[in-house]
């Protein structure tokens, strides 16, 4: 596929999504509008496909996710052309980037590079300059290619596209919870071609089959003084990760290890138990400390049904080489404080849901020691002359809002809150904007409060939840409380 035919797919896509989301009355033509997009693109590329997921899709990409950043083209560009980095920081701050980068690319013309040479000439950036790479290109092309390269949002969600996809091939339209759910065990790769194929799909994960990656749940921060009642307490020292031991050939073991999102962190050469199975267990690096848990184990690939009391018995069955670590129920609220004295310097503490484990979905909480999180709203946003991004938090005073502090938010949060903001309208610069009106909720990690200013002292933001609103954002009471 020509990078060009990429780039006219995504620009066609990126605006009828829009529309989509701001067109309540004719969001169901504008669907209508990107299913025949999609149709065509189908009907014109074939098993082609796969390439607009590796461009249009960074984290699910057989290429790298990010090959340049902004600040490295800045750096680039005003070495090569003489400038001070104060007249690009000038002219530039605040200004969305991937567009401005685009039209250094001339109108009309370009090489004519397919997809595939577009991404390997991706990882030639830094050899040959941006000048040179804009060179190659036409404007049109350079837009996809630059939002692609700096790793930018796409253009619609995953699922989405996925969903679009579905609803042209004789395998029938998929919902969007059947969609996410095969993204649990599946790329999205693997959907499309069994989609093509016609093949029936079954959302549920009937069983926990060695050697296929699945979604781990998610554990959110707890933000409460009291914990959960009828959950298991665990002690976690190091990363926790998804261990898949296959046989073959047979009698020769091999494992795996799989982060949550389903990627493979690296190869165990010496399982610590000879017989298949997918595990949950406590590794640094790939060198795996301990088991903390069982979903799967020779012919029984349905234990990750059973509640977790259950598969801690699995577990201690097993002859397994390596010391086996379980959680202690908690059957009444405790304080946090007695449960972070528990707990020393290097570890963290994890509140594990007692049912089955749960693909994809939730497990249970996380709390980290001398630190609370609470859910405090965004007030005001801005970034400085380095496009660093800045928020000023605020707690809620009964029902008016009171800010506590400004925090600098990571790039991962930073992105998440530019797109969301972005569907607005909305585009931070150099002086703060107000969008509490928006209702933008971040979990936040307080190590620290200073109750004669009513102030943040230590904190540092973990993520935006999108589920949250302003009933979830924590009251000025609950700092205090904290702070005694």
């Amino acid at each position: 596929m020509l990078l060009a035919e990429a780039a006219d797919i995504a620009e066609n896509l990126r605006r009828l999504n829009r529309k989509i989301l701001t067109d309540k009355e004719n969001r169901w033509k504008y669907f209508q509008q990107c299913l025949n997009l999609v149709e065509q693109s189908v009907s014109n590329t074939g098993s082609e496909l796969e390439e607009l997921i590796d461009i249009f899709y960074p984290a699910h990409s057989r290429f790298e996710r990010q090959f340049i950043s902004i600040r490295w083209i800045r750096e680039d560009v005003c070495r090569k052309l003489s400038i001070s980095p104060l007249v690009w920081d000038e002219s530039l701050a605040g200004k969305p980037m991937v567009p401005l980068l685009a039209v250094e690319s001339p109108e009309y013309g370009g090489e004519g590079m397919t997809v595939k040479q577009a991404l390997m000439l991706m990882g030639r950036i830094q050899d040959l300059g941006f000048l040179q790479i804009a060179s190659k290109m036409n404007e049109k092309e350079a837009m996809l290619f630059w939002s692609r390269a700096t790793d930018e949002p796409p253009m619609m969600p995953i699922d989405r596209f996925l969903q679009m996809v579905s609803y042209i091939t004789d395998a029938g339209a998929q919902s969007m919870m059947a969609i996410r759910k095969m993204l649990d065990t599946m790329s999205p790769t693997e959907i499309i071609n069994r989609l093509l194929k016609e093949e029936i799909i079954d959302m549920d994960v009937k069983t926990m089959q060695p050697g296929q990656a699945f979604r781990g749940p998610v554990y959110r921060a707890w933000t409460k003084m009291s914990t959960p009642t009828k959950v298991y307490v665990e002690t976690i020292e190091y990363p926790r990760r998804y261990l898949h031991i296959t046989e073959f050939p047979e009698g020769t073991f091999k494992g795996v290890l799989y982060g949550r999102d389903r990627q493979i962190i690296g190869k165990v050469v010496q399982p610590p138990i000879q017989k298949e199975g997918v595990f949950e267990v406590e590794a640094d690096g790939c060198n795996i400390k301990c088991l903390t848990d069982v979903f799967a184990l020779g012919d029984d690939w349905d234990i990750h049904k059973l509640p977790y009391a259950d598969r801690l018995s699995f577990l201690n069955k097993t002859d397994s080489k390596l010391p086996i670590k379980e959680g202690r129920l908690m059957e009444a609220d405790s304080e946090l404080g007695q449960l972070i004295e528990t707990a020393d310097n290097t570890q963290r503490i994890r509140l594990t849901l007692p049912g089955p484990f749960e693909v994809g979905g939730e497990g249970g909480w996380m709390i980290l020691k001398d630190a609370f999180h609470i859910n405090l709203l965004i007030a005001s946003i801005r970034k400085d002359e380095e496009f660093n991004t800045f928020v000023r938090v605020a707690a809620m005073d009964g029902y008016e809002m009171y800010e506590i502090g400004e925090l600098e938010v990571p790039v991962g949060p930073a992105q998440h809150m530019r797109q969301r903001l972005a569907q607005q309208g909305m585009l931070a610069g150099l002086n703060w904007l107000p969008i509490d009106e928006y209702a933008v909720v971040v979990t936040v990690e307080v190590t620290d409060f200073k109750l004669d200013t009513l102030s943040l002292v230590g904190a540092n933001l973990d993520y935006v939840d999108d589920n949250l609103g302003y009933s979830d954002v924590a009251q000025l009471t609950d700092l205090i409380e904290m702070a005694n």
